[in-house]
C-alpha cells in the first residue's frame, strides 16, 4: 500500500485513481477522549483530499433550496447555530433528548451515495466532471467545473468517505465487501465510468469524523429521516430540531409517559431504513424541577440562558485572577502560561457571547482589565464554526468539574475569613447548619454565602413536596461513604401543589417590612448609586443565598468607576476605585437598598479606611486586641445597621427590619460605649441625601469629622 510519503509524487489522476480504489490511505488517525469515557476516532484527511471535500462541500452548499438539508437540521450549516437550535425550544416545560448512537460511523458509503444522485439529479447540477485546473503554484489538482459530462457520484461517494485498511484493528468491515470499477485516463483529463463491478479487497467507507464534507452530507443523508420525525413529532404536540446527533424535542405542556414511549418508537421506526439505533442511555426527558436545556442552553424561559455551571467556570478564572493576580491564578489552575490560560477564557466567552452577550461583554471586560490587555485594541468575541460546544451529555462531566473547582476554591475561599468580622459571620453560619458538619457546612458558605437550608434534590421532594427551581446552583458538600454529593439551597426550591409553606425564618431571613412602594425605592436605589462613583465606589450586584445580604471591603483592582455626565452628551466622569460593594441581587429591591445603606455605613464610619480626600475618617487602623475582636465587630455593625435603620425610617416611618441590632448587644443589651454616635447622624444623613438627586462631586468629597 502507498504511504502518506508518496502522495505528492501521484499525479492528481493517479491520486484520485488511488482514492477511489483504496490502495492509499489519506487520513491521519487521532484519538480523542470522549467526556463520559471511551475514546472517539477522528479522521483528518490530508491537505491534497481535503481541498478537493472543501470543493465539493462548497459544490453542495450552493444546491437550490429544494436540495438543501431538512429546515429542522441545524448543525454545519452557514449561519445557523447552536443558539438557533435552542431559540425553537424556548419556554418549554418537557425536553426530550434522544442520541443517534455511532453516528457518522453509521452513514455508509451506500447512503451518501444515494444522497450524491439525489442531489445532482438536479438539472442545474448535471454538468459537473473531475477535471485537472492548475494551482498557484503551477501545479495540477482537482477541481470542479461545468462540463458536457456527468460527474460520476460512485467516484465523489469514495473521495468523502474512509476505508481503513484492511489490516486496521480500529474499525471492523463495515460493509459490502470486494469492489471493483472500470477506470479510464486520457491526457489531461481523468474520468470515473458508472461502476459496473466493485473494487477488490476494499470495505465500504463510512462518513469520515473529521473531513470537511462529513457534516454537510449527514444532513443530506438524514433528510427523509428529519422529515418524518418533523411529523411524528407535530402529531405529538412536540418541537423537533436535530443538531448533529442530538435530536431535540419540547412542549409547552407537559408530556405524558405513554406519549414520549410512542414518540421514541416513532424515531426508531424512522432511523431503521439507515440502519442507525438509539443510544438509551443517553435518553433524557426534563420537565419543570431538572435542568431544561438544549445543547447546555436553558430553554425553560422566554429567552437562551447559559446555565449556572458554565458561567461558574468563567467567574472563576474572572474573580481567581481579581483576588490574587492573573499569575498566581494561571499557576494554582495548572496551566502553562498565561497565553494557555488566556485563549481558555476566551474560548468560554466565545460561546457565552453567543447565548448573552451583555453578560459575556462584562466578564471580558474585567478579564481583559485584568489581564492588561487595553479595549480599544482588542479583536471582539467571534464565535467560531465548529465551536467545541458544551453538549448536554456533558451534564455530569460538569458536575465533576464543579466538585474539583470547589474543593480548590476552599483554600482561597478560607483567605476570607482572615478577618475577625468574617471570621464570626462564618462561624455563626456554621453553627446554624445541624444538620451537616461543620466542615461540610463551611464548604456550603464559601460556594453559596447566606445558604439557609440545605438538602438533596430527592430530599426536597420527598420531605417538603419541593422541586428545583430553572438552573438551580448545585452545592457540593462531602459524602461519609463517597466523594461527594449534591445539595440546592431552599431559595432555589419551589413548592409543588399541597406543600406546607415554610417559616419565613427560612425562606426570607433578613426581610425588611414596609408600605413603601416599589416605584419609590426604585427612585432612591437610582440616585444612590449614581452617587457611589465620586467616592470611589463600585457596586455589584452577586448570586448568593437568601441570608446573605452583603459586603464591602477594599478594592485591589487598580481600575475606575464612572457615572453618566449630568446633562447628556456630556462625558461620563471618572474615579479610581477605592471600595467594593456587593449586594445579593436575588433579595427584594427594598432589601437590597437597605442592605446597600448598611455597608455604605460601613464606610462612612471608617470601618475600611479613610474616604477619599478625607471624606470619612480612618477608624480601622487601631486594631483591638485579641479578646477585644467580638466587641470590635458588635461596634461595627451596630453603627451600620444603625444607619441603614435611620435612612430605612426617612423612608416609611413604620419600617420593620428585624432584631439584628439586638443580637450584637450582648447579655446586657447595652449599645458598646466605643460607637460614635455623631458619625452615624453625619454618615445617614450622607446616605439619605444620596438617595433624593445627583450630588456634586464636590459636596460628596467634603471632609465629614
Amino acid at each position: 500500500m502507498t504511504t502518506a510519503g508518496d502522495f505528492a509524487d501521484l499525479t492528481p489522476a493517479q491520486f484520485v485513481k488511488a482514492v477511489v480504489s483504496g490502495s492509499i490511505y489519506p487520513y491521519t488517525e487521532h484519538r480523542v477522549p470522549k467526556p463520559l469515557g471511551g475514546l472517539r476516532t477522528l479522521h483528518a484527511p490530508v491537505p491534497r483530499l481535503s481541498r478537493m471535500q472543501q470543493e465539493i462541500l462548497a459544490r453542495l452548499e450552493a444546491l437550490p433550496a429544494g436540495f438543501q438539508p431538512h429546515p429542522a437540521a441545524l448543525a454545519y450549516r452557514r449561519g445557523r447555530s447552536v443558539v438557533d437550535c435552542a431559540a425553537v425550544h424556548l419556554r418549554a416545560h418537557t425536553v426530550i433528548r434522544l442520541d443517534i448512537a455511532d453516528f457518522f460511523g453509521s452513514i455508509r458509503e451506500r447512503h451518501v451515495h444515494a444522497a450524491l444522485k439525489d442531489a445532482w439529479s438536479h438539472p442545474a447540477e448535471r454538468e459537473y466532471r473531475i477535471d485537472l485546473v492548475a494551482n498557484d503554484d503551477g501545479r495540477q489538482e482537482i477541481g470542479l467545473r461545468r462540463a458536457g459530462r456527468t460527474l460520476d457520484t460512485y467516484t465523489v461517494a469514495r473521495l468523502v468517505t474512509v476505508s481503513p485498511p484492511e489490516p486496521s484493528q480500529t474499525w471492523p468491515n463495515r460493509g459490502t465487501g470486494r469492489r471493483c470499477v472500470l477506470l479510464k485516463a486520457t491526457g489531461q483529463e481523468f474520468s470515473v465510468r458508472r461502476p459496473r463491478l466493485v473494487y477488490r479487497h476494499t470495505r465500504e467507507g463510512f462518513l469520515p469524523q473529521g473531513a470537511p464534507t462529513s457534516g454537510y452530507l449527514s444532513n443530506l443523508v438524514m433528510r427523509d429521516v428529519d422529515d418524518v420525525v418533523t411529523h411524528h413529532a407535530e402529531s405529538l404536540g412536540l418541537r423537533y430540531t436535530r443538531y448533529s446527533d442530538d435530536m431535540y424535542f419540547s412542549s409547552r405542556r407537559l408530556v405524558h409517559h405513554d406519549d414520549v414511549d410512542r414518540l421514541v418508537a416513532g424515531v426508531k421506526d424512522a432511523l431503521e431504513p439507515l440502519r442507525m439505533r438509539l443510544n438509551t442511555k443517553k435518553t433524557y426527558v426534563a420537565r419543570p424541577g431538572a435542568r431544561r436545556s438544549v445543547l447546555g442552553i436553558l430553554v425553560d424561559g422566554p429567552t437562551p440562558r447559559l446555565t449556572r455551571e458554565y458561567k461558574r467556570r468563567i467567574t472563576k478564572h474572572v474573580r481567581g485572577a481579581a483576588s490574587f493576580g492573573v499569575e498566581q491564578h494561571q499557576r494554582h489552575q495548572g496551566f502553562k502560561d498565561l497565553a494557555e490560560l488566556d485563549a481558555h477564557v476566551t474560548g468560554l466567552l466565545s460561546f457565552a457571547h453567543m447565548v448573552e452577550p451583555d453578560w459575556a461583554e462584562r466578564q471580558l471586560a474585567d478579564w481583559k482589565r485584568l489581564r492588561g490587555i487595553p479595549l480599544e485594541h482588542e479583536e471582539p468575541v467571534l464565535v467560531q464554526h465548529g465551536l467545541d460546544l458544551p453538549w448536554d451529555e456533558d451534564v455530569e462531566v460538569f458536575q465533576a468539574d464543579l466538585a474539583k473547582e470547589s474543593i480548590d476554591d476552599l483554600v482561597r475561599g478560607a483567605q476570607r475569613y482572615r478577618s475577625s468580622s468574617d471570621y464570626l459571620q462564618m462561624l455563626e453560619f456554621v453553627g446554624r447548619f445541624k444538620r451537616y458538619a461543620p466542615f461540610n457546612a463551611m464548604v456550603v458558605h464559601i460556594q453559596k454565602p447566606g445558604a439557609r437550608y440545605v438538602l438533596s434534590s430527592a430530599e426536597w421532594e420527598s420531605k417538603y413536596r419541593r422541586v428545583l427551581r430553572p438552573g438551580a446552583q448545585p452545592l457540593l458538600i462531602f459524602q461519609p461513604r463517597g466523594p461527594y454529593m449534591l445539595v440546592y439551597d431552599v431559595g432555589d426550591t419551589e413548592a409543588l401543589p399541597g406543600a406546607l409553606p415554610l417559616p419565613k425564618r427560612i425562606t426570607a431571613p433578613v426581610s425588611v417590612s414596609s408600605r413603601v412602594g416599589e416605584k419609590e425605592v426604585a427612585k432612591v436605589w437610582h440616585h444612590t448609586e449614581t452617587n457611589l462613583a465620586p467616592l470611589g465606589i463600585r457596586l455589584t450586584l452577586v448570586d448568593h443565598g437568601a441570608s446573605s445580604c452583603g459586603r464591602a471591603y477594599r478594592s485591589r483592582s487598580g481600575t475606575s468607576v464612572e457615572r453618566p455626565g449630568s446633562r447628556p452628551g456630556d462625558r461620563p466622569e471618572a474615579y479610581p476605585t477605592l471600595f467594593e460593594i456587593e449586594v445579593n441581587r436575588n433579595l427584594s429591591l427594598l432589601d437590597r437598598y437597605a442592605t446597600l445603606a448598611h455597608e455604605l455605613g460601613h464606610l462612612f464610619c471608617g470601618h475600611l479606611g479613610a474616604g477619599p480626600e478625607g471624606t470619612w475618617p480612618d477608624r480601622s487602623s487601631r486594631l483591638p486586641p485579641e479578646e477585644e475582636a467580638v466587641k470590635a465587630h458588635a461596634r461595627k455593625e451596630v453603627e451600620a445597621e444603625s444607619i441603614a435603620y435611620m435612612v430605612l425610617k426617612r423612608l416609611d416611618p413604620d419600617v420593620r427590619m428585624g432584631d439584628y441590632i439586638t443580637g450584637h448587644l450582648g447579655p446586657d443589651q447595652q449599645v458598646p460605649e466605643s460607637v460614635a454616635l455623631n458619625l452615624t447622624f453625619k454618615a445617614a444623613g450622607l446616605i439619605i441625601d444620596m438617595g433624593k438627586k445627583r450630588l456634586a462631586a464636590t459636596k460628596l468629597r467634603k471632609p465629614r469629622k
